[in-house]
């Protein structure tokens, strides 16, 4: 497949096609590896959750609570009490 190089500003790139971008799974960002037979592009996935764990420990020791301590005191079990008919 030949395509063109095309100005970008001051810098270039190619135009690629409906079909690579969907058969190889390309869209946003993508990485650039540079090969002796030429450019790999590669898609850019991050794993879901990817640094949750670290951003709940920040979270922690800056003072906020674990969702399960912030909403123990939400519970309302007035109505089963009260309103509520067995």
């Amino acid at each position: 497949m030949h395509t063109r190089l095309i100005r970008v500003g001051n810098s270039q790139g190619i135009v690629l096609p409906k079909k690579l971008l969907q058969q190889y799974q390309l869209s946003g960002e993508v990485d650039l590896t540079p090969t002796p037979e030429g450019l790999l592009i590669t898609p850019i996935t991050t794993p879901h959750r990817q640094g949750w764990d670290e951003r709940f420990q920040q979270a922690i020791a800056g003072g906020q609570l674990p969702e399960s301590e912030v909403l123990e005191n939400l519970s309302d079990d007035s109505f089963e009490e009260s309103e509520w008919q067995w």
